[in-house]
């Protein structure tokens, strides 16, 4: 699973591509939760939490992005989901996370959140994009 994750994290995932198609090698850091849907809780209710994440961001004036894996192949649990968060710097992530975590900024998101989801791990990840030819 840890090594599926990585590929999906280094092939996958764009946090600073150029038009051209060429990529910013800089590794930027994500965080990646690994959970399940509980009882009664639809994707949906997982966007609702992003869409909070953004808020809270946006109201910060941080920069993230974020994304949600969910499989088509291999372990297919019902609701088994990854809901990943991803910021242009360490720098920006420590802010982010100040304000979310330390300065009570994401309290509400994280009642939400524990309501929609059970996580079997968190983890932080650096990823680095290699190249990226999708068009945007």
């Amino acid at each position: 699973m840890k090594r599926l994750l990585a590929i999906f994290l280094a092939s996958a995932v764009s946090l600073a591509a150029h038009a051209d198609g060429h990529s910013n090698s800089t590794p930027g850091p994500v965080e990646t939760w690994n959970c399940v849907l509980n009882e009664g809780k639809t994707i949906d209710d997982v966007r609702k939490v992003g869409a909070m994440v953004a808020e809270v961001g946006k109201a910060a004036g941080d920069p993230i992005a974020q994304w949600i894996f969910t499989p088509f192949t291999g372990d297919m649990e019902a609701g088994r989901f990854i809901l990943m968060t991803g910021w242009a710097s360490f720098p920006s992530m420590g802010t982010s996370f100040g304000n979310f975590f330390t300065d009570g900024a994401g309290n509400k998101v994280m009642e939400v959140w524990g309501a929609a989801a059970t996580c079997e791990s968190r983890n932080l990840y650096t990823v680095e994009e290699l190249h990226n030819s999708i068009e945007q």
